[in-house]
């Protein structure tokens, strides 16, 4: 009976040390898991601030995009205007030699001493004149 309640006093002994082993590696396992959810949840805000920065950098890229097509319609539109321009001061310029043709073929042209009698070809240069005048206006 005592050599049975030895062996099972040192069975009881042997079980109790192999549950407090068990406890101290339940209490680790348990810290690790913690950590590992700690870091987890780390991880994660991380993560969610990175997605945030990228969003914020595809909108910026967007703008830009826009702001750069929004320029390239601007200067479309100024080379428009100076083209036009360009034309209209040609056409200026082409319609103030006209004038200037015309006032010189005018005054070429002999004068009477009688009575102003302008030739049918003289009121025609003088009409054309003003017109090219206020055109040129």
């Amino acid at each position: 009976h005592e050599a049975a309640e030895a062996g099972l006093r040192a069975e009881a002994a042997a079980l109790a040390r192999r549950l407090q082993e068990l406890e101290r590696r339940h209490e680790k396992t348990c810290e690790e898991v913690f950590r590992v959810q700690r870091q987890a949840l780390f991880m994660k805000s991380e993560r969610q601030a990175a997605e945030d920065r990228l969003g914020a950098a595809q909108k910026q890229l967007e703008q830009a995009q826009d702001e750069a097509r929004r320029l390239r319609e601007l200067h479309g539109h100024a080379e428009d205007a100076a083209r036009l321009v360009r034309d209209r001061d040609r056409k200026i310029t082409e319609l103030s030699k006209e004038v200037f043709r015309l006032k010189e073929a005018l005054n070429a042209l002999p004068e009477s001493g009688g009575p102003p009698q302008s030739p049918p070809n003289t009121a025609a240069l003088q009409a054309r004149i003003r017109a090219l005048e206020e055109k040129l206006e």
